[in-house]
């Protein structure tokens, strides 16, 4: 069970890792059409061929990219923290994370997805010039927008949980320092994203975290009693 938990853990890092060079190379790819566009004003027509190819392929990588990620959380790594969790319970916080983030997730979406629907909907129903809205469609504009903010919340908060949270756990566990450090990386790259500020430190710490959930994987294989010896 909990040998099985680790080698999930480190599939989903894995993925994790997949997903964020899938991302880096569809926004390479994004900055160099646009590179090109400007660079050659003499050929628009073409320029704009280019750029609307590169756009369709952007949103097919994007769209894999989003659809790794998701699977690499909710299958791989909370899998991963359900089978350690049934060998020591406290990694049931670091589960619990991915519940928030799913949870929030879905609240995010339905709430985007009412905010759309409302805004299309107020600039139909209000021709230029016409009325402001009234109070009755200020508070329809904020439930969906709190909505929004509620989910973004609680998938920072299970952010916390799996990824700090976890690091910290599994290197009480496992005394490997290399868990000690993604987390610290994972603290570092959360304050910077506070800041406005995207770094590369949360993918340096998934890289971390899929090599040392290998060691200890191997460290639970090497140290477990023989069946024939029972030593």
């Amino acid at each position: 069970m909990e040998y099985e938990g680790l080698l999930k853990l480190r599939k989903g890092f894995l993925y994790l890792i997949v997903a964020a060079v899938m991302l880096f190379a569809g926004l390479v790819m994004g900055l160099v059409s646009l590179f090109y566009v400007l660079a050659m004003p003499g050929a628009v027509f073409h320029g704009t061929s280019v750029v609307f190819s590169t756009l369709a392929a952007l949103a097919s990588i994007l769209l894999v990219s989003f659809v790794l990620h998701l699977y690499a959380v909710f299958s791989k790594i909370r899998g991963g923290y359900r089978d350690l969790s049934r060998v020591d319970k406290g990694f049931g916080i670091c589960y619990s994370g991915t519940t928030l983030m799913l949870v929030g997730l879905v609240i995010a979406i339905i709430g985007a997805l009412a905010l759309i629907a409302f805004v299309a909907s107020a600039m139909s129903a209000f021709p230029p010039g016409g009325p402001p809205p009234g109070g009755d469609v200020v508070a329809m504009f904020i439930l969906p927008l709190g909505m929004v903010l509620l989910g973004l919340v609680l998938v920072f908060v299970g952010n916390i949980l799996v990824y700090i949270i976890g690091a910290f756990k599994l290197n009480d566990r496992y005394k490997d320092s290399l868990f000690l450090a993604a987390g610290i990386l994972y603290i570092i790259d959360l304050v910077l994203a506070l800041l406005g500020l995207v770094g590369l430190l949360q993918f340096v710490g998934h890289i971390i975290m899929y090599v040392a959930l290998g060691k200890a994987a191997e460290k639970l294989t090497t140290s477990a009693p023989s069946p024939a010896t029972g030593v």
